[in-house]
């Protein structure tokens, strides 16, 4: 049976004026998410500005800044290509103007979870046994690095950047969602070391609610380490008949909020899922380029099987669920070993 430990992942707008002096001095603000980019004029002089419909406008832009603009047009009758530079219609014409800088829009990507060349079950066996070879630290400094989805800006939808999350009240849609979101990063390792995929479980998810809980009611996180009476409790409640904690892997960070987005929420359950497949005890990606920060992959064994055991190689039935007490969040990775779901002895009820 395994025995897990606990990871714990302690994880410029510019103005313009529209005064009477009829230049325009500094960029009017425009919203960060419409800006493409930035222009300015061509030439040491102050240039004429126009109007959506063509003609002169009473401004001028200064040769002194770089404008953001908004949009880029034929504008007026005589279709003159123009950008749009304030949020009042101020349009600079492309003949006068010089791109500086344009932006990327924030285009959505969809996480994954990839393990390096070097990491194999073999290595993985004999760090989880305290003995981890050079060659398995590099492999996993490099997942660390490779394995990016928790540094970037991006998300995965639009609606994951719009979605707010009560971490101390998730909705059975989001949890329904970080469940998918974790299993399928679980599973993407898992299949590259040749594993069955984990199943999700309904008996598994209603499990890691309790635990969570378990963790809420009695106000302990994952600082305190498992809470195992209520690990205890939980898993007698839902049939399994077991005396420690034998079915938690856990992450956490601190959050002084009670909300976050989705896109936020999914790159720490990113993170916390990298810091145990690669042994990472480090408290941020600050930390991923130094060895002494890789030294424990219980975690990982319990992830991917491999323990040493007669049950290697065996699937979970997995549930995952969080629980926010005293600005840390909490995050129950719960997996239900095939063995034990199986055997009379240790269930007595549970059905996955």
């Amino acid at each position: 049976m395994k025995k897990s430990k606990l990871a714990i992942a302690i994880i410029n707008v510019i103005f313009l004026t529209t005064i009477p002096a009829l230049v325009l001095h500094e960029p009017t603000p425009v919203s960060a998410a419409t800006v493409k980019g930035f222009v300015k004029t061509k030439k040491n002089k102050k240039v004429r500005l126009y109007k959506l419909s063509g003609k002169h406008s009473n401004y001028y832009a200064s040769p002194k800044y770089q404008y953001p603009y908004s949009s880029k047009k034929k504008i007026g009758k005589k279709k003159l290509t123009a950008y749009k530079i304030g949020n009042n219609s101020h349009w600079l014409l492309a003949k006068d103007a010089k791109v500086i800088k344009t932006i990327k829009p924030n285009v959505n990507v969809q996480a994954t979870m990839k393990l390096p060349a070097g990491y194999t079950r073999a290595e993985l066996l004999q760090a989880y046994q305290g003995n981890p070879s050079k060659e398995f630290i590099d492999a996993s400094m490099s997942g660390m690095d490779t394995n990016d989805f928790s540094r970037i800006k991006n998300g995965e939808t639009k609606a994951d950047d719009q979605t707010i999350v009560d971490l101390s009240q998730l909705t059975p849609d989001q949890t329904d969602t970080l469940t998918t979101f974790s299993l399928r990063l679980i599973n993407q390792a898992r299949n590259d070391l040749g594993l069955d995929p984990w199943r999700d479980s309904i008996g598994a998810c209603k499990l890691a609610q309790d635990i969570a809980t378990e963790y809420a009611v009695n106000k302990k996180t994952i600082r305190d380490s498992h809470y195992v009476p209520g690990i205890v409790r939980a898993c007698k409640a839902n049939g399994l008949d077991l005396n420690d904690n034998y079915v938690e892997d856990m992450a956490g960070f601190y959050n002084q909020n009670n909300t976050m987005t989705m896109t936020e929420l999914k790159k720490s359950v990113y993170f916390g899922l990298k810091q145990m497949m690669f042994g990472y005890t480090g408290s941020g990606e600050q930390g991923r380029k130094q060895r002494s920060n890789y030294q424990e992959w219980e975690h990982a064994g319990d992830l991917f099987n491999t323990q040493g055991s007669l049950h290697d190689g065996d699937y979970n039935y997995y549930g995952f669920s969080i629980s926010h007490t005293d600005d840390i969040c909490s995050m129950h990775f719960i997996s239900v070993p095939t063995y034990i779901a199986k055997n009379k002895k240790y269930n007595t009820g549970f059905k996955p």
